[in-house]
């Protein structure tokens, strides 16, 4: 049975617990036979059982018998035989890339780890491997382990585990040996080619032959790499890492770039709505699931504060959020000291995210990414902030729209921003562009309206509820309040507070108040079984779960009746809770008392 207690996307980290032994995951097993010894550091041990009975798996000292692989090729003629799709024994399935989705469904409680055969055949293939490891990912569901046979290298064990694999093992490594290859993070080269001494490594230092030296850099460089992937597995901050090992090898690119773009739906699930700081180096952040998740609800859940007349458009800034940063601080005093402030919505452009409403500046991953600043943008980076600029202005209208921008090639040639004005020159903050921004302001027409900031603050907190939960938690926040002063923010309807804005991740943090306007909505809620919630909610006890629910999402637990029971962080994703029988769902905050 495996208890996943870390996931960082589509990776996680656990225990998977059989009969007298245990396997964490990820993890790779070393072969192990009468001419090689695995190394101690091995998670598990793979080796021949002897005859014609299959290979042993060990762990811990315990011996497990893996069912028989076919041998055959995907796709091979076998003229009018029909080869099984699976083969199951005990607890263990070998399955083919053939296998269907039902028969997936059919078996994934009667098996806890799943062997791809065949993987080395479809490794070849990117189109075809991405295709079939998400599939059989999917399929075999978020209780079992998929193990990956024969493919692992050291630079290439992080999109494996990336692509839904949790186990691996080192017989690749052995035939590169054999072959003479020297095995490094970023690929494998010929030994003969490596000089002298650029190793360091107890293996390269080994009182041995010069083959047993070169398995055991090998066989070390695997777990090292095994090493750095738990590392940043607990440190949440495996995407980066996968995008920076992808750029070692054009078969690597191809496949992460076909998960993003062909199956951003699979990834979109698996990856928290709250995460830690990361740097978007690489085009590759571009199609990161966070930040498109960020582009998509920008377009699908954000309105405009609805008396701001006036869009600003403002560059980033290298310190998050923007608007403790000096430039920032700078455009806010001139907008601040303008007849026509209370008008003004600010949105700022920026890579990879596009646009940040000013509101949504601390919202997840808005102020949580680091990027290089040269001044140049890419062509692609130029493509997606138009596409997004002018859905944006189809959704969301304005009657003036200032451009200080400071490059204003990135909008050349854009229809939409005909009759925009363009105020900061070269440099944003110079004080002639600051100038020219505060004549800008003052040459639009004033309004006899009054500003209506108690209004504004309330419309800003509704957009960011929207935002988090989607257009129906629109309307719970009327007749509201809000207390504080930005960042640390209460919202309040009466004598009640219903949330309060969480500095770290832009969220709203919700009372049971609150939680009981959410399930009259059928907001993120976790419907549990008949019994009393005492502490966190494990998901041994989820009956049902709102498919929108992701991992750090704000929740809502009801009970049998509907009625309210508790609120919390969601720790697995919608799917997950109702698929599994160990781990906790939901890090409970409020319980109703009774």
């Amino acid at each position: 049975m495996l208890e996943v207690k870390l996931r960082d996307a589509t990776v996680r980290s656990g225990t998977y617990t059989g009969d007298g032994w245990k396997l964490p995951i990820p993890n790779i097993l070393f072969p192990e036979s009468h001419r090689m010894d695995a190394p101690g550091y091995a998670g598990g041990v793979l080796k021949e059982s002897g005859g014609n009975n299959g290979l042993l798996m060990e762990i811990g000292g315990v011996s497990i018998s893996l069912p028989s692989y076919s041998g055959v090729p995907n796709g091979y003629d076998l003229k009018g035989y029909e080869l099984p799709n699976f083969t199951i024994k005990d607890n263990i399935a070998v399955i083919r890339a053939s296998i269907t989705d039902d028969e997936m469904i059919g078996i994934r409680e009667k098996a806890d780890i799943f062997i791809l055969e065949g993987a080395v055949e479809l490794y070849q293939n990117p189109f075809r491997f991405v295709e079939t490891m998400l599939r059989i990912r999917e399929g075999i569901g978020y209780q079992n382990i998929l193990y990956l046979p024969g493919v692992a290298m050291p630079h290439n064990i992080g999109i494996l585990f990336y692509l839904g694999a949790d186990l691996l093992d080192a017989t690749r490594v052995v035939f590169l040996t054999r072959k003479k290859m020297f095995l490094r993070s970023d690929g494998a080269v010929p030994h003969e080619d490596v000089d002298e001494g650029e190793c360091a490594c107890r293996g390269c230092d080994l009182d041995a032959s010069a083959n047993d030296r070169l398995r055991e850099h090998n066989f070390l460089a695997l777990q090292t790499e095994l090493q750095q992937i738990r590392g940043k597995l607990a440190k949440r901050g495996l995407r980066q890492f996968i995008e920076y090992r992808a750029k070692t090898s054009p078969e690597l690119v191809a496949m992460l770039r076909l998960m993003d773009k062909r199956y951003p739906e699979f990834e979109e699930k698996r990856s928290p709505v709250i995460g830690p700081e990361f740097q978007a180096t690489t085009r590759l952040s571009l199609e990161r699931p966070d930040v498109k998740r960020f582009r998509e609800r920008v377009l699908t859940r954000y309105w405009k504060p609805s008396e701001q007349d006036i869009l600003l458009i403002l560059p980033c800034s290298a310190r998050k959020p923007y608007s403790k940063s000096k430039s920032h601080q700078k455009f806010r005093e001139v907008i601040s000291n303008s007849k026509v402030g209370h008008r003004v919505h600010e949105l700022i452009i920026t890579s990879p995210l596009g646009l940040v409403p000013r509101e949504l500046e601390l919202t997840y991953p808005a102020q949580h990414y680091d990027i290089p600043v040269t001044g140049h943008w890419y062509e692609d980076e130029k493509k997606m902030i138009n596409v997004l600029l002018k859905e944006y202005l189809a959704i969301n209208k304005y009657d003036h729209i200032i451009v200080h921008f400071g490059d204003d090639d990135i909008f050349d040639d854009q229809e939409y921003l005909d009759g925009a004005i363009s105020t900061a020159g070269d440099r944003p903050t110079d004080a002639q562009s600051l100038v020219d921004l505060r004549d800008a302001l003052d040459n639009i027409p004033l309004l006899d309206s009054k500003p209506d900031w108690k209004r504004r603050t309330l419309e800003e907190v509704t957009n960011m509820a929207r935002f988090q939960w989607g257009e129906d938690a629109t309307d719970i926040f009327h007749g509201c309040h809000v207390k504080g002063r930005y960042p640390i923010l209460k919202i309040r309807k009466g004598n009640q507070q219903l949330a309060m804005v969480s500095e770290a991740s832009g969220f709203l943090i919700p009372t049971l108040d609150l939680a009981k306007l959410m399930v009259e909505k059928n907001l993120y809620t976790v419907k549990m079984h008949d019994f009393d919630l005492i502490g966190n909610l494990f998901a041994v006890g989820v009956e049902e779960a709102d498919p929108r629910i992701r991992v750090g999402d704000e929740i809502c637990i009801i009970g049998q009746d509907g009625s309210l029971r508790g609120a919390g962080t969601a720790k697995m994703n919608a799917d997950e809770m109702v698929q599994s029988v160990k781990g906790e769902a939901v890090r409970v905050r409020h319980k109703v008392k009774k």
